[in-house]
């Protein structure tokens, strides 16, 4: 099954869920603004969306269009978190995840390994790149960037320079509340999406 595939059936499985979900009670506890008119209006991964019930469309509020598959599948599936996210304050990599350790280096090549390919040491490329998204600068490695997601979900860069002995490494951090919020897999596209968002 190809990706697009793979991606196309979750969307259906997620919208089919969320169509017994009442997201007037359950907005509020994911950090989201209440629905008005059947229309979901929120800030994700550095744009303004629109989610329209019932059949759950998600669309780029300022072009009209429907936005990638896998940006619309993190957010059904935020949307399909039935706990009430809460930040922890603490910090994990993927390896937080029980499988993250065995899947850490195909990880690493979705993420952060063509993010460092392509930015190096221009600390002025990362920043100006950062701006697809909002972010802002957090006091951790060489540069560090805080990056909203949605709702109160965020994903934290930190970054650090190469030198004449060692090249420049990245991490990709997430608050420890992800794990209550989605699988591995989801985390996985979520790090590809704002690394890649920054090449």
């Amino acid at each position: 099954m190809s990706k697009q595939s793979a991606q196309h059936d979750a969307i259906v499985i997620a919208i089919d869920k969320l169509r017994s979900v009442n997201l007037s009670e359950r907005c509020p506890q994911l950090g989201l603004p209440v629905p008005e008119n059947d229309r979901l209006r929120l800030r994700a991964l550095g744009k303004n969306l629109n989610v329209s019930m019932p059949d759950f469309s998600v669309l780029d509020a300022d072009s009209g269009k429907p936005i990638k598959s896998g940006d619309q599948l993190l957010v059904l599936h935020y949307l399909l978190c039935e706990a009430p996210v809460v930040l922890a304050g603490t910090l994990i990599s993927f390896r937080g995840y029980p499988e993250g350790q065995f899947y850490w280096q195909p990880f690493q090549a979705r993420t952060v390994n063509p993010l460092l390919g392509r930015i190096g040491n221009d600390l002025d490329l990362l920043r100006e790149h950062l701006n697809r998204f909002d972010w802002e600068p957090v006091d951790i490695g060489d540069f560090g960037a805080r990056i909203h997601i949605i709702g109160p979900l965020e994903l934290t860069l930190s970054y650090h320079l190469g030198d004449d002995e060692f090249p420049p490494s990245a991490d990709v951090l997430f608050d420890a509340c992800i794990t209550k919020i989605f699988v591995a897999e989801d985390a996985a596209v979520l790090a590809s999406r704002i690394c890649l968002g920054l090449l």
